[in-house]
């Protein structure tokens, strides 16, 4: 069944990760890393079923090379600290043919992140084992239109109400400063050259990708990128398993917990459906008194004024009606009464449950019949 995931991350100097290595390892690929003449060679690495760089227009044409340009990247990002690359894994649904897959990433990948000025490499992986995914090395720079690397960051004018420019003022002359050659200095502001570093992005490229997707996929497979608590479900999320649990089976912890996850979800269903039930019963059960309620009135109303003085007059007969089948106050006890079905139907399961779990249990209180002694 199609699952959603969609995670990024960094890649950086300060982790001890390397640009080459991590194209070569994602591609399968013989890389030469020109900073320290080693050569990363993962051509032995399986499941690696399709590569693909795309550049924006600006770019070099000798970036289609994967080692010149993650080589350009390092020579780039000199420093110890430095982000090499952005990577978005994601998950491909099982569902499409290898064709629909590769053509999903291509338009993905166009559209998100090289129109916005970033080279993409990436990479399809699938071991035959269910979980088929896509490793997508992304630039941190922006290409200017002569093709060089852009700045990281911008410097521009701070801007007063009306557009100009707003001087430096000395505090002790309370004049504007000079710098340099005697220009005048005015103030400035730092900004990021791209915002492919807001929070906000991460948010977008999550629900394009759902919506991507979902473009190929029946209504009833159809994905969400937002938590079940944001869908407002009552459901249980399992947790990512990976390759390594998915071969262990049934021995891996994380499967363990997925399969309880699984059974408990199966339970939720199963109350809301009877939930569901119920409250129709209860509306059909509400518009039922709401019936009977208006007939008593009108039979009531139809009564002669003059009553023998022992007989109730339709005033009060009317009011008795209306506390004895007042429709708001029987319907909120048939609400009440319908949370106390449930909440017991709840403690009997945690009963069987936990009934289950002893069994087979040693109890020392129990006399057992010793065999022969030898």
């Amino acid at each position: 069944m199609a699952i959603f995931h969609l995670s990024v991350k960094i890649i950086s100097r300060s982790k001890g990760q390397s640009a080459i290595a991590s194209a070569a390892y994602r591609s399968g690929q013989r890389l030469v890393d020109q900073e320290t003449g080693q050569i990363k060679d993962f051509t032995h690495k399986r499941g690696v079923q399709y590569s693909e760089i795309q550049l924006p227009e600006q770019a070099p044409r000798a970036y289609n090379d994967r080692e010149v340009l993650w080589n350009a990247v390092q020579v780039k990002e000199a420093k110890s600290n430095a982000q090499l690359a952005r990577e978005v894994e994601v998950a491909l649904p099982v569902e499409l043919t290898r064709d629909q897959q590769i053509q999903l990433v291509h338009d993905y990948v166009q559209r998100n992140f090289v129109d916005q000025g970033m080279c993409a490499d990436w990479s399809l992986h699938d071991k035959a084992d269910g979980n088929p995914h896509v490793h997508i090395m992304l630039t941190m720079r922006s290409i200017k239109t002569a093709g060089d690397w852009a700045p990281k960051q911008k410097s521009e004018y701070l801007l007063g109400e009306n557009g100009q420019k707003i001087p430096q003022i000395d505090p002790k002359t309370h004049e504007q400063k000079i710098g340099a050659r005697g220009r005048k200095m005015w103030k400035r502001t730092t900004q990021t050259y791209n915002d492919w570093n807001n929070r906000d992005k991460v948010e977008n490229w999550r629900e394009v990708w759902a919506e991507a997707c979902n473009k190929y996929l029946t209504p009833d497979l159809q994905l969400d990128h937002r938590s079940y608590q944001r869908q407002a479900k009552e459901q249980i999320p399992t947790i990512h398993e990976g390759t390594v649990a998915r071969q262990m089976g049934a021995r891996s912890d994380r499967v363990q917990i997925n399969q309880a996850i699984k059974v408990q979800n199966s339970l939720l269903r199963q109350l809301e459906q009877e939930w569901e039930r119920l409250k129709q019963q209860l509306e059909r059960l509400k518009a039922a008194l709401v019936d009977l309620q208006e007939r008593l009135l009108r039979a009531e109303s139809k009564q002669p004024l003059v009553q023998d003085k022992n007989t109730e007059t339709p005033e009060l007969s009317a009011k008795e009606s209306e506390t004895i089948y007042d429709p708001h106050k029987l319907y909120e006890l048939m609400q009440e009464k319908l949370r106390e079905a449930k909440q017991a139907k709840q403690a009997r399961e945690e009963q069987k449950k936990h009934e289950h779990t002893k069994v087979n249990r040693y109890d020392p209180s129990i006399k057992r019949e010793r065999g022969p002694q030898r």
